[in-house]
């Protein structure tokens, strides 16, 4: 009896293994032979799945980002109030600094790869998605507030490249709730003020 294979599975199955070889190679130094043979299956069943290396990285990458909300929603889940809620974020940000960096350092690798382009607005939907989803989390709606979360989440990024201190970033943890609490006291105030 021949195997049946649910192909969407398998194609979310081929792209999670793809994230390691891109992260070692960046974007360009990867091709759809070596992914073909990371992944132990022919380069004619990987055209099969995916019509590109681009459109396997772009894929990846969305399915990623994807599972990253759905394990920040459950963890948030258990949360209830704005300081735990921005508390767990940056601890997760934190906490998972090196996978971060890698889809960081990829998206600035596509993007320089592209001629310092944005094809098919790949990058901006990325960006969009994550900071709709961190206002969403966080309580901040579809706000100028939810960019500065993205915003603020980028910077941890890079400051854990930089300086790996865990009492420093209790204390960038702290500054950034308190910029947070300024900012959003501002938006209160602007609100009531135009009402």
């Amino acid at each position: 009896m021949p195997k049946i294979v649910n192909h969407e599975e398998y194609r979310e199955e081929l792209l999670d293994k793809c994230f390691d070889l891109f992260a070692k190679g960046g974007f360009q130094g990867v091709t759809m032979r070596e992914i073909g043979k990371e992944l132990q299956i022919s380069t004619g069943t990987l055209y099969h799945y995916f019509p590109s290396k681009e459109e396997i990285f772009r894929q990846m990458i969305f399915q990623l980002s994807r599972k990253q909300v759905v394990i920040l929603t459950e963890r948030f889940n258990r949360t209830k109030s704005f300081d735990e809620r921005v508390h767990n974020l940056l601890q997760y940000v934190s906490n998972n600094q090196i996978f971060f960096q890698n889809v960081l350092f990829l998206i600035i690798d596509y993007y320089r790869q592209n001629g310092l382009q944005d094809p098919e607005n790949f990058i901006r939907d990325i960006a969009n998605y994550y900071r709709k989803s961190l206002g969403e989390l966080i309580g901040f709606g579809d706000s100028p507030a939810s960019g500065a979360m993205f915003t603020f989440c980028l910077g941890l990024v890079v400051q854990s490249m930089i300086h790996n201190d865990n009492k420093e970033k209790e204390e960038i943890f702290l500054l950034i709730k308190q910029m947070l609490d300024s900012f959003i006291g501002s938006i209160s105030a602007n609100v009531s003020s135009k009402g």
